[in-house]
């Protein structure tokens, strides 16, 4: 039997590890290891990189057997994303979550964690060199502290491309859109004059959906790039080490936003639908655009309604704290971890 303190990250880490331990088969291969699961910020080097000795110190002070650390930090060895890394002289498997991708993450990460308890039980490595194993490919890595081993995404499935979906997933964009009440309740207060404005109505009848596609492509991104410079969510090179590193967080942080603001822009358009379809009545529409109208007038007003209002109501508006910027992104989140790492310095 083996004694595992599992450390995990705040935030869909830890609610990964909890689904994998709420879904545990007790068979041969899972009931050999007694999980405890610490939900607690791992720490960070000057350099970026986790701080080994502290998290030892954790697990020396539990007696811990073994230890996972389930971290939301990317890991690269080189051009290669470090899924899984094993140290078997400490006992230890450091799984990045993002790097494990967008799907399926609570499958995902029981397999990397098991397989790692397995491989640091038996002291075997699961494979070398090239070898494929379920999820990835063996790379042994040269390090301090003994033989280890790190896990990568296989040629066929871009390492970086999985890496930054799953920040972005890590992120959470879906649950970012409640942080923006603000700003859709001052689109939602401009989008309505669509309802209630003829105007408006003979302009949506007007415009082709390809327009409208275009318009609404344009209005999200300016909105995403308004949240980006404003809230100076824009990461510089000097700040992470490299400029590939820089490129990576910028692109997950982008794409987080996009997401967030497409939701948003979606709800925005339902609300407008449902309206429109109470407050127009069919006959009186018609007589005022001179059409016939069809249910397709209604969605080209909610369309060109909810793109106005977002461009024109909420822009200018913002996330509805600051604590909630402080914790949308990897490099706000990574930012406090220095900042507490200094903190109990002090």
């Amino acid at each position: 039997m083996f004694h595992v303190d599992v450390f995990a990250d705040p935030g869909l880490p830890s609610r990964a590890v909890t689904q994998v331990l709420d879904t545990r088969q007790e068979d041969d291969s899972e009931a050999e290891f007694v999980l405890h699961h610490n939900r607690r910020w791992i720490p960070l080097r000057d350099d970026g990189t986790l701080d080994m000795e502290a998290v030892k110190e954790w697990a020396h002070r539990d007696e811990a057997d073994l230890m996972v650390i389930v971290t939301e930090i990317p890991r690269r060895a080189g051009r290669r994303v470090k899924m899984v890394g094993l140290h078997f002289e400490e006992g230890a498997a450091i799984i990045s979550l993002p790097a494990l991708g967008w799907s399926n993450v609570g499958k995902n990460l029981r397999a990397a964690m098991f397989d790692s308890l397995d491989a640091l039980a038996t002291d075997k490595v699961p494979g070398s060199g090239d070898t494929r194993i379920e999820y990835g490919v063996v790379h042994e890595q040269d390090s301090e502290t003994g033989r280890s081993v790190y896990i990568a995404s296989p040629w066929w499935w871009p390492g970086t491309v999985r890496l930054i979906l799953g920040m972005v997933r890590t992120n959470e964009p879906f649950a970012t859109v409640t942080k923006l009440s603000g700003v859709l309740a001052a689109a939602a207060g401009t989008g309505a004059f669509g309802i209630f404005y003829s105007s408006i109505w003979e302009m949506a009848d007007a415009l082709p959906p390809w327009r409208l596609g275009l318009i609404t492509v344009m209005v999200i991104a300016t909105m995403v790039l308004w949240l980006l410079v404003s809230n100076g969510l824009w990461e510089r090179s000097r700040q992470l080490g490299s400029l590939r590193e820089a490129a990576m967080y910028n692109a997950s942080t982008v794409a987080t936003l996009f997401v967030a603001v497409a939701s948003l822009y979606a709800v925005l358009f339902v609300g407008i639908l449902l309206g429109g379809l109470i407050v127009i009545e069919a006959g009186f529409m018609s007589k005022t655009i001179g059409v016939e109208v069809s249910p397709w007038n209604y969605v080209d007003i909610a369309w060109l309604s909810a793109s106005m209002g977002t461009v024109a109501g909420a822009l200018g508006s913002n996330f509805d704290s600051r604590d909630d910027i402080s914790e949308l992104t990897h490099g706000r989140r990574q930012a406090q971890r220095f900042r507490q790492r200094q903190e109990e310095a002090e």
